[in-house]
C-alpha cells in the first residue's frame, strides 16, 4: 500500500516537471526574440547567444551551454580551424548543439536563461 502511494507521488512530481517544463520553453522563445538584436557572446559580433550558469551545480558536464536567439538551450562549441594562408592564420566555427535535458536540468537552465533575457531587456528599456 505505502509503496503503490509512493509510486502515486513519483508520478504526480514527474508530471508536474513536464508542464512546467512545457510551459518555460515558450516563454524563453518569446523573451529572446524579444532581443535584437541578440546579445554577442563575450563581445563576439559573430556569435550571438547569452552563457548560462545556472545557480546550482548539476550531476553532469555539459560544456558551455547558452541560449540562442531562438530561445533554445543549447552547447555552444567554439573551434579554432585553418584559415587563409598569409591572410587570417585561423578561423572560428562555432557549432550550437541544441541539449537533451532532462524536465528538472531544462527548468534550472531555462529559469537561468528568462532571468538573464529579461535582465538584458530591462537594460535595454533604461
Amino acid at each position: 500500500m505505502e509503496s503503490k502511494r509512493t509510486e502515486e507521488l513519483e508520478a504526480a512530481a514527474a508530471a508536474a516537471l513536464g508542464e512546467t517544463a512545457a510551459q518555460l520553453g515558450p516563454v524563453l522563445a518569446e523573451l529572446a526574440g524579444r532581443l535584437r538584436p541578440f546579445p554577442p557572446f563575450l563581445g563576439m559580433v559573430s556569435v550571438q547567444a547569452v552563457e548560462l550558469e545556472p545557480p546550482v551545480a548539476l550531476s553532469r558536464d555539459l560544456g558551455c551551454v547558452v541560449v540562442d536567439p531562438q530561445g533554445r538551450i543549447c552547447q555552444l562549441d567554439l573551434r579554432e580551424i585553418a584559415g587563409i594562408a598569409g591572410f587570417n592564420e585561423t578561423d572560428q566555427v562555432e557549432e550550437f548543439q541544441e541539449l537533451e535535458l532532462s524536465d528538472a536540468e531544462f527548468i534550472i537552465y531555462a529559469s537561468t536563461a528568462i532571468g538573464a533575457l529579461a535582465a538584458e531587456l530591462g537594460r535595454r528599456s533604461r
